[in-house]
């Protein structure tokens, strides 16, 4: 019988030591080549909650029709040592994000990043650009900015603030499509009201022949095309349509507006109620005046999923703002409503960074129960809001004020509406045949509704966008603006928000659909969640107690109170036994509470920086032991597999 011999130790050792020689060889290898392979393809995965770094499909969508190179150069002046932390990082995530864009473009966006040096080459064009300047206390020029070239047009964001982080995206994106477009966009306005300048103005109206002051401000960046309140068709190359006060509009321009928006148009619509800038009514009779200063697209409205009630105001008794009301004096105006913070929708880039707004006589919007359309609400009252008939305009501000409910809900003011929309009309309307028209012109008359029933379009393509606004006041100078006599000059001060929320709803509709779309982002810097909730529900009980001392200190010193009253004139200045006696406690008491204090405080620092040493020893210890652990029992698990001791 023969029996192999086992290997001498020197021979193993000889073995192992290959063995591990070609491991380690190979390892190295592996590491060159995806060293190499990385460089060529190179692979990137947003793993943020919210998706932070990933382009949203309006952005890509924009990305993808650029016909023209773009050219982003971003300012940023990384090389200065005393830039507040926060602005630091914000720079830096924005350098990563605009690299998303590039990534993202097919080639057509090209990034240069610029540090602004003092006094250098690349800070004198940036102040050229107009980039603003943020100033440090060491007297140095902070930059964060960003300029978008596209052939010899440029657009501009002077300073990209932390405030509005949530809208870093739209930002960029908004400049990218401004700079690629080659023409200013139209933007068409449909009014009875002389808001166009060369109208005839009515009593209390701008001057002959001005523009609404909201209208001067969009002339800088859009044209601007008066169009016809019985128009029978809206121009092809209008981008967006203002439809401001739609009173009494015949069938065939409400048709026209239907069409409009079918084949791809975007609009705002302003209905009012009771428009006070309609003064073009009956004033004799002002049951009459306050119904004819009404306005509606009941039809289309109805087709996009809105429900609005002209004969209903929206009431707020706590949005209420202060009038004089002449004989009867100043009184809060629960119908003239005064918004705030928490009545704009902050999600939205319309109203997100709005702060004070005021709407006169607006009413109340809502999406109807079969609409299968997105409803965003960008304007709200608070929920102690209602809605009154339109008739209480004419009873006594006392009366009105004490009639109205003390509860009850949220009303929309103004909505971004977005779907497929489908016509209103089954038809095109027919054209009414005038009073002796004659054979020829009949035919001409029946050709013309026979070519319209042709181009008739029953359903959108493509998603639309409709912004309704339940207030046409909002807009005119007396609520949006003041005169000031300057030397002579006059200058007009804003008194609120609406000229910029108009200027906002308008740069969002005038621009791309697909930039309608782009997403607000997320912060990127993220909260600890565990001990935001630790410091809550501490911050709870030390206030739950801060109140219950509060209280029982007002009883000590009302009881002493009676005690003092209880004294003689001439002993005022002295205190008893029995008052002694009651501070004496309260103090007692006093620090009792501030020690108690003391100690949750204590124990809030305690589970801070229990969870601190927690998450410390996963990290640094826990898991590379495991990782080590690992490697150990890989490595023994092999040994054995070779017969190796």
């Amino acid at each position: 019988m023969t029996t192999t011999p086992k290997p001498t130790t020197s021979h193993s050792a000889a073995g192992l030591f290959a063995s591990s020689l070609g491991s380690i060889l190979l390892l190295a290898v592996i590491l060159v080549a995806i060293n190499y392979i990385s460089g060529i393809a190179y692979l990137r995965a947003d793993m943020t909650a919210e998706k932070l770094f990933t382009l949203s499909d309006g952005t890509r969508s924009i990305l993808g029709k650029l016909s023209d190179k773009t050219r982003l150069k971003f300012y940023y002046s990384k090389s200065l040592a005393n830039v507040p932390f926060g602005y630091k990082l914000y720079g830096k995530r924005i350098e990563e994000f605009l690299g998303e864009y590039v990534a993202s473009s097919r080639g057509m966006v090209e990034l240069e990043s610029l540090d602004p040096q003092p006094d250098s080459d690349v800070e004198e064009w940036a102040v050229k650009y107009g980039l603003a300047q943020a100033g440090l206390p060491t007297g140095e020029k902070f930059y964060l900015g960003l300029v978008a070239i596209v052939a010899d047009k440029e657009e501009v964001i002077p300073f990209f603030t932390i405030e509005r982080e949530e809208f870093l995206e739209y930002d960029i994106t908004r400049a990218i499509v401004q700079a690629s477009s080659r023409s200013k966009a139209t933007v068409g306005v449909l009014s009875p009201l002389p808001v166009v300048g060369g109208a005839m103005p009515f009593p209390g109206m701008p001057q002959q022949g001005e523009d609404w002051l909201f209208l001067k401000e969009l002339r800088k960046n859009f044209e601007i095309r008066k169009v016809e309140t019985t128009a029978t068709e809206i121009a092809g190359d209008i981008s967006l349509l203002m439809v401001i006060h739609p009173k009494d509009l015949p069938e065939s321009t409400l048709y026209a507006i239907d069409q409009f928006v079918l084949k791809g148009g975007r609009a705002i619509v302003m209905v009012d109620p009771a428009c006070m800038a309609d003064t073009l009514v009956d004033q004799s009779n002002p049951y009459m005046a306050m119904l004819s200063r009404s306005s509606d697209l009941d039809k289309l409205l109805k087709t996009w999923g809105v429900d609005y009630n002209r004969g209903k105001i929206a009431a707020d008794i706590s949005m209420a703002t202060r009038v004089n009301a002449g004989p009867q004096g100043l009184f809060d105006h629960p119908l003239w409503l005064s918004l705030s913070a928490d009545a704009f929708n902050r999600e939205s880039a319309v109203s997100a960074k709005l702060n004070a707004m005021l709407m006169v006589n607006a009413g109340a919007l809502s999406k109807t129960a079969d609409s299968q359309h997105e409803f965003i609400p960008l304007l709200t009252t608070r929920d102690s809001g209602s809605q009154v008939d339109i008739h209480q305009l004419l009873v006594p501000p006392a009366d009105l004020v004490r009639n109205l409910p003390t509860s009850g809900m949220r009303q929309n003011l103004a909505a971004l509406v977005r779907g497929t929309f489908a016509s209103a009309f089954s038809e095109p309307p027919a054209q009414p045949a005038p009073e002796g028209e004659s054979e020829e012109a009949k035919t001409q008359r029946e050709a013309a509704q026979a070519a319209l029933r042709q181009k008739h379009v029953a359903k959108a393509e493509k998603p639309g966008s409709v912004m309704v606004i339940a207030d046409a006041d909002l807009l005119h100078n007396d609520y949006c603006v003041r005169a000031i006599n300057f030397f002579g000059s006059t200058l007009l001060q804003p008194l609120n928000d609406n000229l910029a929320f108009i200027s906002n709803c308008v740069d969002l509709l005038a621009g791309s659909e697909d930039l309608i779309a782009v997403r607000s982002r997320g912060k990127f810097a993220r909260t600890f969640t565990r001990v935001e909730n630790i410091e809550r529900e501490a911050q709870k009980r030390w206030q739950e107690e801060e109140k219950t001392l509060t209280s029982r200190l007002e009883e000590i010193q009302q009881r002493i109170n009676q005690l003092q009253s209880q004294k003689k004139d001439g002993e005022r200045l002295i205190l008893s036994a029995e008052q002694r006696e009651e501070i004496d406690r309260a103090r007692n008491e006093q620090s009792e509470t501030m020690r108690r204090r003391r100690e949750i405080r204590k124990l809030l620092r305690q589970d801070i920086e229990s969870l601190g040493t927690r998450v410390t020893f996963f990290n640094l210890l826990l898991m590379p032991l495991l990782v080590a652990a690992a490697g150990v029992f890989v490595y023994m698990r092999q040994n054995s597999r070779r017969g190796m001791p």
